[in-house]
């Protein structure tokens, strides 16, 4: 069904109700979305007014959305996604990329997520050149990136386009288990050989799912994650990693995830990048490109 003139919900309200749960303020989203405060607070109280419902509230903390606001939020991400990606299709179909980017993102999303992006991009824009930076050796970087590939709750002073959701698993392979059995709870968990890869300076600590955190000495401790999984894989016990690193190995048989129900919820991922639409138009092509594939990576 085609909305009328007349439907209750507007799409300009939606990025502006979308603006606001980001921003936390209505000037910070007005200018984020090019929008003036007075505009932008029109759509909302406009929106209110055909839903019948209030959709913001005034807090200490500045603008914050009611709980009616976040269930309309959560229902519209996914048609300001479908309609930024139809636009992207459109814009990029003849359009080239060129230059040199450099994204930057922890280590352990490199392989499973920028290295076959990147390749795809490179294969289809010859003349584009990146520089791939880990997060874990900031010393290393001579220059700001372009771009981040950013798990976790962002600031709300950084441009982003999010990505989907990332969820943290725990992981060993079937002859470490069939040897030591299925840990089913917390006690048990911290019974077993735990593989910890740190960051530097990082404690021996998984945070788990219900807030509860499990200090450990570790068996195996080794600061990169590849090496981590491969330990795990050949038996070492149970490693903490994101279920993307993971998924290639499972489908194969040679790890199984472990205690579920203790797995942390999912943490957000956003491309985060500077000056907005202000940013280099490099920048904004990569950014139209790479946002679609990774989002169906992350849904897969």
């Amino acid at each position: 069904m085609v909305p009328t003139p007349e439907s209750s919900l507007h799409f300009e309200a939606l990025v502006a109700l979308a603006a606001v749960a980001r921003h936390g303020s209505v000037q910070a989203a007005a200018a984020a979305i090019g929008l003036s405060a007075p505009r932008l607070n029109r759509l909302l109280r406009m929106q209110e007014q055909r839903l019948g419902i209030a959709l913001v509230e005034a807090s200490a903390r500045g603008m914050t959305l009611t709980d009616a606001g976040e269930r309309l939020h959560r229902h519209a991400q996914a048609l300001l996604h479908a309609v930024a990606d139809a636009e992207t299709s459109a814009r990029q179909e003849h359009r080239g990329l060129d230059g040199t980017l450099r994204v930057q993102a922890p280590q352990a999303l490199l392989v499973p997520l920028l290295v076959p992006l990147v390749l795809r991009l490179q294969d289809a824009h010859p003349a584009l050149g990146i520089q791939l930076l880990t997060d874990e050796h900031p010393s290393l970087i001579d220059a700001p990136p372009h771009l981040r590939l950013m798990p976790g709750p962002l600031p709300p002073s950084l441009y982003a386009r999010p990505v989907g959701a990332l969820r943290i698993g725990l992981f060993a392979s079937p002859g470490y288990l069939s040897r030591t059995g299925h840990p089913q709870g917390l006690n048990e968990l911290a019974g077993h050989a735990l593989v910890h890869c740190p960051r530097e300076g990082q404690a021996p600590m998984w945070q788990l799912a219900g807030g509860h955190c499990l200090r450990f000495e570790p068996r195996l401790s080794v600061n990169a994650s590849a090496a981590a999984l491969r330990a795990a894989i050949e038996g070492a016990g149970i490693v903490r990693c994101y279920g993307l690193e993971a998924r290639n190995a499972c489908a194969h048989g040679l790890l199984e995830p472990v205690a579920e129900p203790l797995w942390p919820p999912p943490q957000p991922l956003a491309l985060t990048y500077h000056l907005g639409l202000r940013a280099p138009a490099s920048v904004r092509a990569f950014l139209d490109l790479a946002t679609p594939w990774l989002r169906d990576q992350l849904v897969g």
